[in-house]
C-alpha cells in the first residue's frame, strides 16, 4: 500500500500552528498548480492518505438523532459502516498539523478556496475517514475528504454554523461521502441548537447536493406540510400562467421560523427548497408543468427586476460605458414605491431572453433534485 506524505513547513510559537510558511505557496502557486494538476489526479487513483490513530475526538457519525432525523449513514448503505466523521477545533495544535498537510489539496481542488487561519479556534474541521487495519491489526484512518466550518457568535446566546470549505478526494467521489458530510453538518447544528447553518458561496453542483439532503429532511417534517399541501392545492385549480399577475407563492413566515428553529435551514436555502416540495406535491405533474413554470418565472423576475414592476425592491438601469455596454449596469433598492419603477433597456427583447434562460435553469435543476429524491 503506498502513503502519500503532504510535507508542509510551519513555523510553531507557543506549541500552535501560527502560520503556513511563503515556501508552501510557492510550491502551490497557480502556474505550479495548472501545470501538476492532471499529474495529481493520476496519482491520487492509486495512492491513499493515510492518517495517524484518531483518539480523543468527537465521532457524530455514530451520534442517534432524534427519531424524526434521518439516520446518517442511511443513505451510504451498510457498506459504509467503516466510515466516520470526526470533528477537530483548528485552534490545537494536532488540527493545525493536519490542516496544513491538507492545504495542497485546497489549493489544487477547490475552486478560488484560501487556506483558513490555522491559529483561529473558531474553525472547525470535520475529516471524513474509513477505517482500515493494517497487517499487524492496529488502526488506521484513510482520508475520504472533509469540511471546514467557522462557529460564528449569533446575538444574544447562539452561535451559527457557515461551511467555508468542502472537498471529497477525487478516487471517492460521486458515492455519496459529500451528501454523507452535509449530513453530518446538519445533525452537528440540531443536536447543539446553533441558529442556523449555512454555505459560504456554494457552487452549483454542491448546491445541488445540499439541496437535495435538505429535501429529504424536510419531507419528514410534519409543521410544515399544511402549508405545501394548501400552495400546492392552490395551485392544481388551474391557469395561473393566464393571468396577468402570478404570484411567488413564498412560504409563510410560520413556515419558515419553524424550518430554521429545528432543521437549522436559513430562510434563503429553505426558498430554494419550498419550489422543489412544490414540484414533488404535484401529480401528475406535467398536468400542472406550465401554471409551475409561471410561478417560477414570477419569483426570478421578482429577484432580478424588484416585486412587482411598480413597487419596491431591487432595480436593474443599463448605464452607458465605453469599457462593455452590455455588462455596464446599476442595481439599487428603493423603498419609495412611486420612485422605484423599473428602468427597461430598449433592447427588451435581450432582456426578456435572459430572464427565461434563467427560469429555464432553475426548472432544470428543480427537476434534478427531485429525481434524486425519488431514487433515494
Amino acid at each position: 500500500m503506498h502513503l502519500l506524505i503532504l510535507s508542509f513547513r510551519a513555523h510553531l510559537m507557543g506549541g500552535k500552528v501560527s502560520r503556513i510558511s511563503n515556501h508552501l505557496f510557492r510550491e502551490f502557486s497557480p502556474i505550479h498548480l495548472l501545470t501538476t494538476k492532471m499529474t495529481s489526479f493520476r496519482h491520487f487513483q492509486q495512492r491513499v492518505i493515510l492518517l495517524d490513530p484518531l483518539s480523543q475526538m468527537e465521532r457524530y457519525c455514530n451520534t442517534k438523532p432524534p427519531m424524526d432525523m434521518l439516520i446518517l449513514n442511511s443513505h451510504l448503505g451498510t457498506a459504509a459502516s467503516d466510515v466516520e466523521v470526526v470533528r477537530m477545533v483548528i485552534g490545537n495544535t494536532a488540527a493545525g498539523h493536519l490542516y496544513s498537510r491538507l492545504v495542497p489539496l485546497v489549493l489544487l481542488l477547490i475552486d478560488g478556496s484560501n487556506p483558513i487561519d490555522v491559529e483561529d479556534p473558531g474553525w472547525e474541521l470535520y475529516v471524513l475517514v474509513q477505517k482500515k487495519s493494517d497487517e499487524q491489526g492496529d488502526g488506521q484512518h484513510k482520508l475520504l475528504g472533509f469540511t471546514a466550518v467557522y462557529r460564528f457568535y449569533h446575538y444574544p446566546d447562539s452561535t451559527r454554523l457557515r461551511l467555508s470549505q468542502i472537498l471529497v478526494l477525487p478516487p471517492y467521489q460521486h458515492k455519496g461521502y459529500g451528501g454523507h458530510l452535509v449530513e453530518v453538518l446538519s445533525n452537528v447544528a440540531i443536536l447543539e441548537d446553533v441558529y442556523d447553518l449555512t454555505v459560504e458561496e456554494p457552487l452549483d453542483y454542491f448546491q445541488h447536493v445540499r439541496t437535495s439532503v435538505d429535501i429529504k429532511r424536510l419531507l419528514h417534517f410534519a409543521p410544515i406540510q399544511e402549508a405545501v399541501n394548501s400552495t400546492v392545492s392552490y395551485l392544481k385549480q388551474g391557469k395561473l400562467s393566464k393571468k396577468t399577475h402570478v404570484p411567488c407563492f413564498n412560504p409563510p413566515a410560520s413556515a419558515v421560523e419553524d424550518v430554521r428553529k429545528t432543521l437549522k435551514i436559513n430562510r434563503k436555502q429553505f426558498l430554494q427548497c419550498w419550489e422543489v416540495l412544490i414540484y414533488l406535491g404535484l401529480d401528475p405533474v406535467d398536468k400542472y408543468m406550465e401554471d409551475f413554470v409561471a410561478i417560477i418565472s414570477s419569483r426570478v423576475k421578482a429577484d432580478v427586476l424588484g416585486k412587482d414592476s411598480g413597487s419596491s425592491g431591487k432595480q436593474v438601469v443599463e448605464v452607458p460605458s465605453d469599457y462593455n455596454p452590455e455588462m455596464s449596469f446599476a442595481m439599487f433598492r428603493s423603498q419609495d414605491s412611486e420612485a422605484a419603477r423599473v428602468w427597461i433597456d430598449e433592447n427588451q427583447t435581450n432582456q426578456e431572453e435572459q430572464l427565461q434562460q434563467l427560469v429555464d435553469e432553475r426548472v432544470k435543476e428543480i427537476k434534478l433534485i427531485a429525481q434524486k429524491v425519488h431514487h433515494v
